[in-house]
């Protein structure tokens, strides 16, 4: 579910209102009408926080400075629900990503290397479906994130996007198949792993 908060002139004025408490979660929609909208389930929560485990266990600790786990918003362009702001369950920040004060990563800055998306349940026509498979796609590829993945609980599979002459090539990784990436080639993981929070 879903409540309109007010309009914004801009995607700066939205970020700049104080007045949005910290608490709550927001998106702004092209119209410029902020919306908040549901609370990630904790097992979304929960997977985003086993694959920054993986991850974190191949990076070092330090790496951790550049990770974030569904609170830090990227600006897109609008498709399809037509919000402009998106916060990754799972984001890995460029240095120039990590400016005090940044409140989003911006189109027009270089693309955060790593993005990751837990599917909510849904059919192929719900929205929670073609929010990950469909729009997000369409708008991480746009804006060249040379990964991402999908983590589909629902469907037991990791479908890896990893960009290839401005395009992404799609992989889909089930059971113990070991995923590959590009972002993290040393990272020995298999979708029964993160699934279980085995790793």
């Amino acid at each position: 579910m879903t409540y309109t908060i007010r309009r914004y002139q801009s995607y700066q004025e939205y970020l700049e209102d104080e007045t949005l408490s910290n608490e709550r979660n927001y998106r702004l929609l092209s119209t410029g009408e902020a919306i908040e909208v549901a609370d990630e389930s904790d097992n979304n929560v929960w997977l985003a926080s086993i694959l920054i485990v993986a991850i974190q266990q191949v990076m070092g600790i330090p790496y951790l400075q550049f990770i974030r786990n569904g609170n830090k918003s990227i600006q897109v362009n609008p498709v399809g629900d037509k919000w402009v702001n998106r916060k990754p369950d799972v984001l890995i920040l460029g240095p120039e990503h990590r400016q005090d004060g940044l409140r989003s990563v911006y189109l027009g800055q270089s693309p955060p290397p790593f993005v990751a998306e837990v599917v909510s349940p849904g059919g192929e026509s719900s929205d929670n479906y073609l929010r990950d498979y469909v729009w997000k796609r369409q708008q991480y590829e746009e804006w060249q994130i040379p990964e991402y993945w999908i983590i589909d609980p629902h469907r037991s599979q990791i479908t890896v996007l990893t960009l290839e002459k401005e395009s992404y090539r799609e992989a889909i990784y089930k059971e113990s198949e070991e995923i590959v990436s590009t972002a993290f080639p040393t990272m020995r993981l298999t979708p029964t792993q993160l699934f279980t929070g085995d790793v």
